[in-house]
């Protein structure tokens, strides 16, 4: 089984390598997934956080020179602080995409669109724009091995959450797994955990995951003519089930899902501190 021991090179393909940064918890779990792709050129993704062992790990499991380009799913701060580190000790190109991101300082030497290829001597990148979790979030499918990286949006032995104080939107982000499953893949690379050897299985566990907690919440508020995020959590995950480092996330996702149900006039309701009420 390849090692998700932090800071360890595993081979996960003749083109693809990964280390897992020394961040774990209970929203990174092992810690995030830094993945090596080519082997005369490498494309990095997610540097993670700038930890300067897992920068030097990065570098000598691919020699510095080799290092063609970083690339980053999105910039929340468990997968991009890592990037000037790494883009000065090896002068790789840093690519982005869309419009830059006010509350990073990071200046890319290409800014990425939709569709556009990453090129490297042994393999093709596709950019696949994948908002929902960040607005500006992407995956990139390896075109050679259907492998798919997907950051944050597809998570291995969890699932994504979606915030939105943070840019997260629940109604963008079914899309965007809709829109995943749809494409024909060999594996998931993901943002956190170990390879996922069955996309499609897991994308619909993550649609019928997402279903049913909508409905769910869409059964509460109708049982108790209208409830807050607080109370909804309660309900839904009970005292004992959820620890508590994890509950203010809880109230994230139960909110991501009112805010959704109100675009579909299901629900009304304001602010997360609101009581929201079943159409």
């Amino acid at each position: 089984m390849p090692d998700l021991t932090p800071g360890v090179p595993s081979a996960l393909s003749p083109l693809v390598r990964r280390i897992v940064a020394r961040n774990p918890g209970p929203f990174t779990g092992p810690g995030t997934n830094t993945y090596l792709v080519g082997i005369d050129e490498v494309a990095v993704i997610d540097p993670g956080p700038d930890d300067k062992a897992h920068v030097d790990a990065i570098i000598g499991a691919s020699m510095k020179e080799r290092v063609r380009w970083v690339l980053l799913t999105h910039t929340h701060p468990d997968h991009w602080p890592a990037t000037k580190r790494l883009v000065k000790a090896t002068k790789a190109e840093l690519l982005m995409f869309g419009k830059r991101d006010k509350d990073v300082d990071l200046t890319p030497a290409r800014v990425l669109e939709e569709g556009d290829t990453i090129e490297g001597s042994e393999f093709g990148l596709e950019v696949l724009h994948a908002p929902g979790h960040h607005p500006q979030h992407v995956c990139y499918l390896l075109e050679e091995e259907r492998v798919l990286f997907t950051g944050d949006t597809v998570l291995e032995g969890m699932y994504s959450v979606v915030n939105p104080s943070r840019g997260g939107d629940m109604a963008v982000y079914v899309k965007t797994l809709e829109r995943l499953r749809r494409l024909r893949l060999s594996r998931i690379a993901p943002g956190h955990g170990d390879v996922i050897e069955e996309p499609k299985v897991r994308l619909d566990d993550y649609l019928s995951h997402r279903r049913q907690r909508e409905s769910q919440i869409l059964r509460l508020l109708k049982k108790k003519d209208g409830a807050k995020v607080k109370d909804l959590v309660a309900d839904i995950y009970g005292s004992d089930e959820l620890p508590p480092e994890l509950i203010e996330a809880a109230g994230w996702q139960v909110h991501a899902h009112l805010v959704k149900l109100k675009a579909e006039g299901k629900v009304t309701g304001t602010t997360a501190k609101a009581t929201w009420t079943a159409v």
